[in-house]
């Protein structure tokens, strides 16, 4: 006699029946359980000795499901095919501890798949079932929680961040010398509407200003929004499809508000993957206009002469950490190379990397979980590891997300390095000595003799 299932375990069955795609059906049946995947993990080879964490292994907790409810050999043979089932709420919160506790969904498994199975799709699937009868870390509930309700992961209001634009552009115009240059904040028909992470607003508001100092020397025409300004998508973190597609439709409706004829998004690796690949799918839209990453137009602007560089302004030795979603996900791996190369003198490549490049351990939203912390820090030495043997001081990163992950490990394990981004290193290795010259002779500073008369 079977066991009675709790609410929240048949909901998790049924919800699963609409989530099946033919990808994840795929992937599910494909796994032929080689080990091929095993020793890509990171979690794998910081835990020697311990089969919870091969990514066949979860996966098969959730394959199990599969072929008990929805697949025919689960039905005639379910021991053969190890089919199972859940049925308490005690079973959701194990489940839990691995979807969310044991997985970043970095995909490094599956590149090194030979049948193809892609184990952070249904990964990702589960997360979502869990999510939908409410069982998550507490801290990826406040972050979906902050985008449905206020529009972005960080709960910034729009009075706050219109504040902090403005901030930004007083310190452009210092910078620039020019009491005319602006941040522009909806702008109609400009040609280039550009989004952020909210960690720019609230924690790095220099990257906001490094961004404004690009686009001035390069004469762009471009506005930030007001609203649906955040490129970021929990949805891609937490299985909620609804979700993902409610913040990138809001960024897409904005951009076709303003009548912008591009969008460029901001380093972001899962705000790059979410807004420009997976976003149109989850908001089943059409998307009229061009997207790209930020590293791709200032690529572009060096490139086509719009802005001029020195290297010699960003001396000292670089390496380079690819974003999980930027290179494995979404093909972006020569472009911030040879940027990088364009802006520094000693660059100094990461082994492994591009598509074999290691999580930065904070990935799939496991910033936001605290209660894995201990078990993500103890991962990361597989990357401290591949950090320090570079040799060098300084990691570049086109993503927030693996700012904060790398900066957190590289606390941990005492590395001495710092992190940044290369939207940091371009503006720092701009020359606009013409252009503030020119500022100048346009805007003369008052005498200060004026201030002595008032007195």
């Amino acid at each position: 006699m079977s066991q009675k299932k709790s609410y929240k375990a048949q909901k998790v069955i049924d919800r699963m029946g609409q989530k099946l795609t033919r990808q994840i059906v795929g992937s599910l049946a494909a796994c032929v359980h080689c080990g091929q995947c095993t020793d890509s993990c990171h979690y794998v080879l910081a835990n020697p000795g311990d089969p919870t964490f091969a990514p066949a292994y979860k996966a098969d907790r959730i394959r199990k499901l599969f072929k008990k409810h929805y697949d025919w050999t689960g039905k005639i043979f379910p021991k053969w095919v190890n089919a199972g089932t859940v049925n308490t709420d005690e079973d959701l919160e194990e489940l839990k501890d691995i979807v969310f506790g044991k997985c970043t969904n970095c995909r490094r498994c599956t590149v090194n798949c030979p049948m193809g199975v892609d184990l952070a799709t249904f990964n990702r699937m589960a997360r979502g079932l869990l999510c939908h009868v409410g069982i998550m870390p507490e801290g990826v509930e406040y972050v979906a929680k902050e985008q449905w309700e206020i529009g972005n992961q960080m709960g910034v209001l729009k009075e706050d961040y219109i504040d902090t634009i403005e901030w930004q552009e007083e310190e452009l115009q210092e910078e620039m010398e020019d009491p005319t240059a602006k941040i522009p904040i909806d702008k109609n028909d400009s040609d280039v509407v550009y989004v952020i992470n909210p960690r720019e607003i609230k924690h790095d508001p220099r990257s906001v200003l490094d961004a404004a100092k690009i686009f001035y020397a390069a004469g762009e025409d471009y506005t930030m929004p007001s609203e649906g300004w955040d490129m970021t998508n929990f949805g891609l973190f937490n299985g909620d499809d609804e979700l993902g597609g409610a913040v990138a439709g809001r960024v897409y409706d904005k951009v076709e508000e303003l009548n912008g004829k591009k969008l460029v998004i901001s380093e972001c690796g899962h705000g790059y993957r979410s807004t420009r690949c997976e976003g149109p799918n989850w908001a089943k839209k059409d998307i009229d206009f061009d997207s790209e990453s930020s590293v791709i137009t200032m690529l572009k602007y060096i490139k086509e002469g719009k802005i001029k560089v020195d290297k010699t302004k960003n001396p000292g030795s670089y390496t380079f950490h690819d974003s999980c979603n930027n290179a494995r996900s979404c093909g972006l791996t020569e472009e911030p190379r040879e940027l990088l190369r364009l802006v520094v003198e000693d660059f100094r490549e990461m082994y492994p990397n591009r598509a074999e490049n290691f999580c930065c351990t904070g990935g799939g939203g496991a910033m936001s979980m605290p209660e894995y912390r201990v078990s993500r820090l103890k991962s990361a030495k597989v990357k401290a590891d591949q950090l320090t043997a570079t040799g060098t001081k300084t990691v570049v990163t086109s993503c927030h997300n693996c700012v904060d992950g790398l900066s957190d490990l590289i606390g941990h394990y005492k590395l001495g390095m710092d992190v940044t981004q290369l939207v940091n290193l371009v503006a720092n290795a701009l020359v606009v000595d013409d252009i503030i010259e020119e500022n100048r002779k346009n805007h003369p500073q008052e005498e200060e003799a004026t201030t002595s008369a008032v007195q």
